[in-house]
């Protein structure tokens, strides 16, 4: 990893410890159907990864939970991610659906699929700015 990459990653790191999201106000039968909907995705993510970090606030903002799994913190979610995805690449959102899952690796690629999403279900905002 390069070196301004890494200071990126720190500097977003305590970014993310210090200065909690304010996550989009909603009514609350869209939230619950927002909430179930978190429950089959999850997130795959680091700390150090700057991409990572600004992935978990957009979701954060959105008002979804997904489980969050970090990678460098367990074996066992770096060798799942590697198992079902076929890479060991971060951030990954997986969303366990009935016909399989569905692994999305690119954080542009991820906040296309939420917003695509969340546009489905109803909402009537969907945050813009990953950070």
């Amino acid at each position: 990893m390069n070196l301004t990459r890494h200071i990126k990653g720190k500097t977003l790191g305590l970014v993310d410890r210090f200065l909690p999201v304010k996550p989009i106000e909603r009514p609350a039968e869209e939230q619950t159907l927002l909430n179930r909907e978190s429950r089959r995705m999850h997130l795959y993510y680091s700390r150090q990864c700057p991409s990572s970090i600004s992935v978990k606030r957009y979701l954060e903002r959105a008002g979804l939970h997904p489980v969050t799994k970090e990678v460098e913190r367990a074996d066992a979610y770096r060798n799942e991610l590697v198992k079902g995805g076929g890479e060991s690449r971060v951030p990954c959102l997986r969303i366990c659906t009935r016909s399989g899952d569905r692994w999305i690796y690119s954080p542009e690629a991820i906040i296309n699929y939420l917003e695509k999403r969340l546009g489905k279900l109803g909402t009537c905002q969907s945050p813009k700015a990953p950070l």
